[in-house]
Formats: C-alpha cells, structure tokens, sequence
C-alpha cells in the first residue's frame, strides 16, 4: 500500500490535486472579491444618482415620491426630516446618531449602518421646510441627503459563489487528481510493459526486445535506446561465448600435441632428439601464442582512437619488409599520401599485414597493394595472381576458423583468424571490406580530417 502511495502515478495525482485546490481555492476567492467590487460600485453609483435625483427634486421645491431605497434628510438642527429603509428610525425628535448635517457631496461610513452617499441641497425657503417637517418656525436652511450603498446584490452575487467553492472545489479537486490518476496510468503503461519485458530477458534470452509504442514520444526514444543497448549486450555476450568456443576448439589440438610430444620425450629421454623436440616444442607455444593474441583481440572491443595514422606509410613499410626478405611472390606498392585514417598504427598494420599474408599464401608470382583517396574515404585494395575466391565464398571466408584449401594442414595455413580480423577491425572503424574480382580485397575507411 505504501509502495502505491509512493509510485508516480500517485504522487502526480497528489499534486495535480493539490494544484487543482491551490488554483481554484486562490481563483475562487479572486473572482469573489472581484464580484463584490463590482456590485457596490454598481450600487455606489445607483445610490448617487438616487441622491442627486432627491436634491434636485428638493431643490425644485417638489417632494420625492416613489422612492425604493434607503434615505434619510437631516436638518441643520441635525434633526431628521424625512426617513426611508429599515437602518433608521422612525423617530423624528432627536437627532440621527452618525448623520450631522453636512454641505456638499461625498461618501460617509456609519458603524453598523454602512456606506451612504451625502447629498446637499440648497438653501430652502421656511414654508418647503415647513412641507417636510410637518412642523412651524423653523427657518430657511439647506438640507442633507443620505442614500444608503445597499450590499444586498453584492451579498447575493458573493453568497452564489460561495456555494459553487462549497459544492465546486470538494468536487473539482478530487475529479481532478482522478483524471490525472488515469492519464499518468496510460502515460506509464509502455514503461510498465517495458519493464515487465526487462525483467523477462534474461542472459539466456538475449534476442527478446522491449515494445515500442507507436506514438513518438519520450517514452518511444527510451524504448529504442533499451533495445539498442540490448543488442549491444547480445552482441558482447555472442562475442564471449564465440571467444569461449573458439579458445577451448583451438587451443585443445595443439595443447595435447605439445603434452603427447613433451610426454614421450620424458618416458623415452635417452632415445629423444631434445634440440629438435625443443625447437618443435618452441614453434607449438609461438602458434599458440598468436592464436591466443588472435582470439583476444577478436573478443575485446576496439578502443577509440585519439590521433590519425597514414595508412599509405604502413603499406609501404610492410610491403618494403617482404621484398627484402625475397621469400615468397613480389609485393609492390602504389600509394597516395597523406591516406589519414583515426586509428592507432598497431591495428592498421594488423590489418594490412593480415591482408598482405593471405595474398602472400594464395599468390603465384605477384601481390600488389594500393592505398587511393576519394571522396573523404580511404581505399586499400590487395590484389593476388592466385587461383581467386569463388563467388559462393566471398562472405564465408570472412568467418573464423574458415579454410578454403582443405589441404593445408593447421600448422601450414594459420588458424583461419586473419580474415575474421580484418573484418572486425574495419567495421569497428566504419568501413567496409568485400572481395571482387577474382582475388581482390578491398577495403575503405572514413579519412581523418588533415
């Protein structure tokens, strides 16, 4: 239960609560007090036209008639003359407490009264005072006017909102955090299915994949990156279990032959040749040696290069080496420089000289090697005068452990991981490698920026 409060769906439902009674709470209250502003000016102004309206009657020498509001005239005396509305008395005797007589216009606020609007008349002659008053001797004088500032319409207007914030916001809020509720809910469906899917890959299922949701949103870009990432997790995890594999084929043959050899010559000491069988001994441990650098090199990620090598002078400093040696067919070399490639020099030269060794292994008379520029990219093509690779094979050959001459032996041809290494080393550069013609390899990496 505690885990529910605590998940997102319900914190965002929480605070789109909280929001929604923030917003409509502080709103209501503004609209409210907007409201009653509005209605006592509107009854400001009323209560001022009523008061002029009753001065200018006066002041004609009329007596008003009809009136619906709440007034009250007051003499210089301060007695009152004339009452109308339930805040005043219909006593006529003593003065009005809070209405003195006044000259001029304005706005007077009695306690417990409320607002009025004070009105003065001009000075009237003794028999109109006598008309009002109902009553002799009193001189000419002028007269106050106070006309209530009636709140009944605001009050109503103010009462009406009050009871849609009393009905509206217990209401509101919760319908609010609801809908937020069951939007997150659907919002968070995808990552729920993603991470029920997550759970269910295990290493043993490496080649499931997270859905992806249709619409393109955030939770679609994560779901793409999981899936990237899980094929780079099963890549590495194919790449372990390849290296895995091919250390334990490999490595098992030539292990046991050098155990038999060593094995045999200890039994039988006085009847061993132990120069020749030290020297055999010693070539068995240098081929393993370079499978099992071979094998590592396959099995550990390319790191990234800071700086740019010229493939142009790796080309010809190998090829230069196997002319001087004169061993094996001609190697000859056509290059453009600067031929920038972002890559350490070590990984080049493993691929050129792997490139180089095949073609020296199939060739009759001649290899030729060239490094061209074109385009942003840089082209290295070996080329052989062997008998070429059959169509069929062109990708096999790539593959580890792949020989195409049955009759080589292990020991004569190499363990069939110079290919394989040429083909990861150039794919984890961005190029690409592919065989034309009939013995031809051709290799083309993205130039680095001179």
């Amino acid at each position: 239960m505690v885990r529910r409060l605590t998940s997102v769906r319900a914190r965002a439902a929480l605070s789109a609560a909280l929001a929604a009674a923030v917003v409509f709470g502080a709103g209501g209250w503004g609209v409210r007090d907007v409201v009653r502003d509005q209605w006592m000016t509107a009854a400001r102004e009323k209560a001022t036209r009523d008061a002029f309206s009753m001065t200018s009657t006066f002041d004609a020498g009329a007596m008003p008639h009809g009136t619906n509001f709440s007034f009250a005239v007051v003499l210089t005396d301060g007695r009152r003359a004339m009452v109308s509305g339930p805040v005043f008395s219909a006593d006529l005797d003593r003065p009005l407490a809070g209405f003195p007589p006044r000259v001029g216009w304005g706005i007077h606020t009695v306690r417990g009264k409320g607002r009025f609007v004070v009105g003065t008349t001009d000075v009237l002659p003794a028999d109109q005072i006598k008309s009002l008053t109902g009553s002799g001797g009193l001189p000419a004088q002028r007269l106050t006017v106070y006309v209530l500032v009636s709140p009944a319409d605001a009050k109503t207007a103010v009462a009406t909102i009050d009871r849609l914030l009393g009905w509206g916001l217990p209401v509101a809020v919760p319908f609010v955090g609801l809908i937020a509720w069951y939007v997150t809910g659907r919002a968070l469906r995808p990552v729920e299915a993603i991470r029920a899917k997550m759970a269910d890959i295990s290493a043993h299922a490496l080649d499931q994949r997270v859905p992806v949701p249709a619409i393109d949103d955030e939770i679609t870009r994560l779901a793409r990156t999981t899936n990237e990432t899980l094929d780079r997790l099963e890549h590495a995890h194919h790449r372990q279990r390849h290296f895995v594999a091919d250390a334990s084929h490999e490595l098992r043959t030539p292990l046991a032959g050098l155990r038999n050899s060593l094995e045999i010559a200890l039994a039988y000491p006085e009847r061993t040749d132990w120069p020749s069988t030290v020297a055999t001994a010693l070539a068995d441990v240098d081929r393993l040696q370079c499978l099992a650098e071979d094998l590592l090199l396959l099995a550990s990620p390319a790191p990234a290069a800071s700086t740019a090598s010229d493939l142009a002078d790796i080309v010809e400093e190998q090829v230069a080496e196997r002319a001087h040696t004169g061993d094996g067919p001609a190697f000859t070399a056509h290059t453009t420089r600067p031929a920038l490639v972002r890559e350490s020099e070590t990984r080049l030269a493993r691929i050129v000289r792997n490139l180089l060794d095949n073609a020296a292994r199939h060739a009759r008379t001649k290899v030729t090697a060239t490094v061209a520029r074109a385009d942003g990219s840089v082209t290295l093509t070996v080329t052989d005068d062997g008998p070429g690779v059959l169509p069929e094979d062109r990708e096999r050959i790539f593959e580890r452990f792949v020989r195409l001459d049955d009759a080589r032996t292990r020991a004569d041809g190499g363990a069939g991981l110079g290919l394989t290494i040429v083909r990861d080393l150039v794919t984890g550069l961005g190029g690409t490698v592919r065989v034309t013609g009939r013995s031809t390899f051709v290799i083309t990496l993205p130039g680095a920026d001179t």
